[in-house]
Formats: structure tokens, C-alpha cells, sequence
């Protein structure tokens, strides 16, 4: 539970408290040979989390605490980070297609920490997600790519689900 608390929670505060710093510092034109010149300070953090982030469910307790913890940071960040330009954003995939299958996974001592391999089948998928499907790594990155681009600059405590729908449908898909 300690690692997965460090993973999830602990590095958006270090980002928080870390980040903005760096993000202040400007660059007059010429003054790095290969650095975009950037005569204001302004910054984007983008934290990955996990629809267990706004949902519990079949994620396990310690997926959905340190979920909601990363949220709480981005939340709490708005405030800290007033004034400084910076802005902190959450993204919280659903369902996304890495590659890797939990049937046959070794789950000893961690079944009520991960969902059930069930829900990979896309019989499950088609009736669960409304767009029928997993997501795939580079739909989550396009939003990431969103919320770091200038096309967001006035985002910020936002917690976008990329999810397919899935969590309108079938918000709880599994209860505990």
C-alpha cells in the first residue's frame, strides 16, 4: 500500500512543490542556443491518475485512495499555485489498452487490488464503455498534449475522464 501511495500521490506533490520553481525561470531570446525564447513565466503540470480517482468500484482501496489523493493535490494546487502562472491539471484514464492481459496473472495476495480480467473481454467492453472499445495510450496522450499546450491556458483544477463514457454508463462497474 506504501508504494502504490508513493506512486500515485506522492509524486504530483513533489511536482507541485518542485515544478512551479522551474516554470518561473524566463529565457531571453539568445540566451540557450537550442531554448524557445519565453519572456513570461507560465508552466503546465499534468498528473495522471485513475477513474478511481471520482469513482470506487472494482480498483481496490489502495488504487482508490491514492487516486483520490493525486486528485486532492490537483485541487489543493490551484491555490498554492495563484499567481504564479502555472496551472495543474488531472487526466484519469478508464480502460486503456497497454498490451497486457490479467488473464492468468498471478494475483496472490492482490485480487481485491486489481480489476477482474473479465472486464478486458470485449464483450464486457461493448457493454460497459460507450465507445464500445479500451482506450489506446495515444488518445490519453492527446489530452495530455491538450492540457500541456497553450490551448488550455485557462484550465486549471480540471480533472478530465478519458474513459470512453464508460464511467456515464456504468459508473460502478463492479462492486466490491
Amino acid at each position: 500500500m506504501q508504494k502504490c501511495f508513493e506512486a500515485n500521490s506522492m509524486v504530483p506533490f513533489f511536482a507541485l512543490k518542485y515544478g512551479p520553481p522551474a516554470m518561473a525561470k524566463t529565457t531571453p531570446k539568445g540566451s540557450y542556443p537550442n531554448a524557445a525564447p519565453k519572456d513570461q513565466k507560465y508552466g503546465s503540470i499534468v498528473v495522471v491518475s485513475s477513474v478511481a480517482s471520482t469513482y470506487g468500484g472494482c480498483w481496490g482501496p489502495c488504487l482508490t485512495m491514492s487516486s483520490h489523493a493525486a486528485l486532492g493535490v490537483v485541487r489543493a494546487g490551484v491555490a498554492v499555485l495563484k499567481g504564479t502562472g502555472v496551472r495543474i491539471n488531472c487526466i484519469s484514464p478508464g480502460q486503456i489498452d497497454v498490451g497486457v492481459s490479467l488473464q492468468g496473472f498471478d494475483m496472490r495476495g492482490m485480487t481485491s487490488q486489481l480489476p477482474p480480467s473479465s472486464l478486458q473481454s470485449k464483450e464486457v467492453q461493448e457493454e460497459n464503455i460507450g465507445l464500445e472499445r479500451a482506450g489506446m495510450p495515444e488518445e490519453v496522450a492527446r489530452v495530455a498534449g491538450f492540457l500541456a499546450s497553450g490551448f488550455s491556458s485557462y484550465v486549471s483544477g480540471a480533472n478530465l475522464v478519458v474513459d470512453g463514457g464508460a464511467s456515464t454508463m456504468c459508473p460502478l462497474t463492479i462492486p466490491i
